[in-house]
């Protein structure tokens, strides 16, 4: 999923081991969980839901600066839109390469912000609520406005 979707190499993945609990994959740096009780192992990198199936924040600013297709680059302006969980348009101009939509690797600059979910020329914020930043006169609340 992440070489059709996000252009990064096939082999992203190899020598790490991957762990799934319910509807969540976690990737890990050895070839097998440890022999101990735990509930979670390594870090989340995919939420399996609803299809199609989404990439956490966490995973993306691990190895989305990889990525090669489904990629938008926000200028400062939008980029502060997008950590304070805003809805906006998306300017054509920021794309590289053509759109689907769907999930998107957002970046500003070289640096990988996190997911947004592109949708008939709009990018939805899909940072989780409480990584989100909020100006001085807005509340905690988090969400879209």
């Amino acid at each position: 999923m992440w070489h059709e979707r996000f252009g990064t190499p096939e082999d992203l993945f190899i020598g790490l081991g991957l762990f799934r609990r319910g509807r969540m994959v976690w990737a890990f740096s050895q070839s097998q969980i440890p022999p101990f009780c735990c509930e979670t192992v390594g870090l989340r990198i995919m939420s399996l839901r609803d299809p199609p199936w989404k990439p956490t924040t966490y995973a993306l600013q691990m190895w989305g600066h990889l990525a090669t297709r489904n990629v938008i680059r926000l200028d400062r302006q939008s980029a502060m839109a997008f950590f304070a969980g805003q809805t906006q348009s998306v300017d054509q101009t920021a794309v590289e390469a053509p759109l689907e939509s769907g999930y998107v690797v957002v970046c500003h600059g070289e640096d990988v912000l996190g997911c947004g979910l592109y949708s008939q020329g709009r990018l939805i914020c899909q940072l989780p609520k409480e990584r989100r930043i909020l100006g001085d006169d807005e509340d905690s609340s988090g969400g879209d406005r």
